[in-house]
């Protein structure tokens, strides 16, 4: 297993063991980011973790779908990719984008602008489909130029609905429209002399200081 950068790996698989529920496909999720966890601790500290946490789900193509829990996810994989196919592989792609910006560009994922901006087409593909849909009588003529729409509406849906799967709501910047990291402010010499303190230009003294004699009332000894 290759060690990369932390993206709030810890915080997402509690997120997603939480919440998972019945999904095979979630336990599989957090399984993952747990064995990623477990990798980054070998590399970094002496304490080996137990290897028999290690052990992942296969994936769900290769899983026998024997209980209700598989059925239906099978069914709702299968339908999604019937419906929006090019949609689902392009949300994925567009995913993988941006997670790859967490955290040096983005502080967070963004789930908002994600789904916001999927819904937004999809409305716009709706309310602009009556102006220039023009059924023919081939059914195939008929049903590609929504088919092809809805491809193009899923594609951010998709991303959008991957981070809330991939436990980014745990992250509180992934609540933002767009969480941009702000630049690094450079570090001026002020800075510097208030975390590093001052030069002491005073040299060491030639004789030990003594403390003086307080002023006060003379009394007869």
């Amino acid at each position: 297993m290759t060690v990369g950068q932390d993206r709030f790996d810890e915080a997402r698989r509690a997120w997603i063991a939480d919440h998972h529920g019945w999904s095979t496909i979630q336990r599989r999720r957090a399984e993952q980011l747990g064995r990623r966890v477990r990798a980054r601790q070998r590399h970094r500290a002496a304490a080996v973790p137990d290897p028999h946490d290690d052990t992942v789900l296969a994936p769900l193509w290769l899983r026998t779908a024997k209980s209700p829990a598989a059925q239906m996810e099978m069914t709702l994989v299968l339908i999604a990719a019937f419906a929006v196919p090019l949609g689902w592989v392009g949300g994925r792609m567009f995913k993988n984008t941006v997670v790859r910006l967490v955290p040096t560009t983005l502080r967070g994922y963004p789930i908002a602008a994600l789904v916001w901006s999927g819904a937004g087409l999809g409305l716009l593909t709706l309310l602009l489909c009556p102006l220039v849909y023009d059924p023919s009588d081939s059914l195939q003529q008929t049903a590609l130029l929504p088919w092809a729409c809805a491809q193009v509406a899923a594609v951010p849906a998709a991303a959008g609905l991957y981070g809330v799967a991939e436990g980014w709501p745990v992250v509180p910047e992934s609540r933002q429209w767009w969480p941009l990291t702000p630049p690094a402010r450079s570090l001026t010499s002020r800075d510097a002399a208030e975390i590093l303190g001052g030069y002491d230009l005073t040299g060491p003294g030639l004789l030990d200081s003594q403390r003086l004699n307080e002023p006060g009332e003379r009394t007869r000894t």
